[in-house]
């Protein structure tokens, strides 16, 4: 009878690496999930601040290196459509000497410390507002806000997988 018993109890017959791999996979996919809550986690708003001067740096960066492409353009006199309409745009005529002060403008813009803070202390300032309503808001905030919310995403999802997965092969030992 005893025998019998101990051909019985499952405690005798090692795990199926089948089944351990689904439970691990099932695990991290569990945790994953339950960490993309972290989506919803308020957004800090110092972390809003420097977010959002940063896509405001990126733009005039971007800005500038176009500007200076369509320089370039005015000075072979062989200015595209789309540049014309960039310049016009911008409020610029086809001039070097205008396309350059806007390229300085735009740089100070974001490298003066007097108008970096002055900038800083406008998103800190209209933080709660911007959070209350949405529309209130102009596209780099808005920018920042998404930017934030896919960065929380994607952290906790990894790391809620991360959890799950050392939790399945702790589970297996």
């Amino acid at each position: 009878m005893a025998s019998y018993d101990a051909q019985m109890n499952p405690a005798y017959y090692p795990a199926s690496p089948r089944s351990s791999a689904k439970k691990a996979i099932g695990m991290t996919m569990i945790g994953g999930l339950i960490g993309m809550n972290a989506y919803y986690l308020p957004v800090k708003k110092d972390v809003f601040v420097q977010k959002a001067f940063d896509i405001t740096k990126e733009e005039a960066t971007e800005q500038i290196n176009t500007l200076k492409t369509i320089a370039e353009e005015v000075e072979k006199k062989k200015v595209s459509t789309t540049s014309k309409m960039i310049l016009t745009d911008m409020g610029l005529a086809e001039d070097v000497t205008a396309i350059s002060n806007k390229c300085t403008a735009l740089e100070k813009k974001v490298t003066d410390p007097d108008k970096v803070k002055t900038l800083k202390d406008s998103f800190s300032t209209n933080f709660e507002n911007y959070k209350k309503n949405c529309a209130l808001m102009d596209n780099n905030c808005a920018e920042a806000f998404r930017a934030i919310k896919k960065s929380k995403f994607r952290w906790g999802m990894g790391i809620g997988a991360a959890i799950g997965l050392a939790l399945s092969l702790m589970s297996d030992r």
